[in-house]
């Protein structure tokens, strides 16, 4: 007997690495994301160092040229932290579009091993048909050859 074959299987192949790419893609904007955030904590943190450098400076008699400094500064990283957070959400918006692909590519891949499986199924099926209809057509045979003989 003849082994199964899944006449489309080339397209289940193909909705698959489908499905393994955006995967791939997702861990990529995932990736980004963690990055952008620890960007955001860093900034913060430079944020409360200044603070706390400017405190520290200002017990000190020193220059006011150079206590323009430290407003800058923070104007600069507060900004910062604003363009990172922009970008954050528009990699949010990203992510929440591929998961709805994933969930489409998953979607087409399960339809066609479904298909795939109840094609297997009834292959199956006609397959032990034929073997049942051969081993009664021997037994058949053997039968009427037996009662020839007699």
């Amino acid at each position: 007997m003849q082994k199964f074959k899944f006449k489309l299987d080339g397209l289940l192949k193909v909705r698959e690495f489908k499905e393994k790419k955006i995967k791939i893609e997702l861990g990529e904007i995932l990736r980004e994301i963690t990055a952008v955030e620890d960007k955001i904590a860093e900034a913060n943190k430079a944020i409360e160092e200044t603070y706390e450098a400017q405190e520290t400076f200002m017990k000190d008699p020193s220059a006011g040229q150079m206590l323009q400094f430290f407003p800058l500064f923070i104007q600069g990283k507060k900004e910062d932290i604003k363009n990172k957070e922009n970008l954050l959400w528009s990699l949010r918006k990203k992510y929440d579009k591929k998961i709805a692909e994933l969930a489409q590519a998953r979607g087409e891949v399960k339809v066609m091993e479904n298909f795939k499986e109840k094609k297997k199924d009834e292959w199956s099926k006609e397959r032990n048909k034929k073997e049942q209809e051969a081993i009664e057509e021997i037994l058949m045979m053997r039968s009427n050859g037996s009662k020839g003989l007699l």
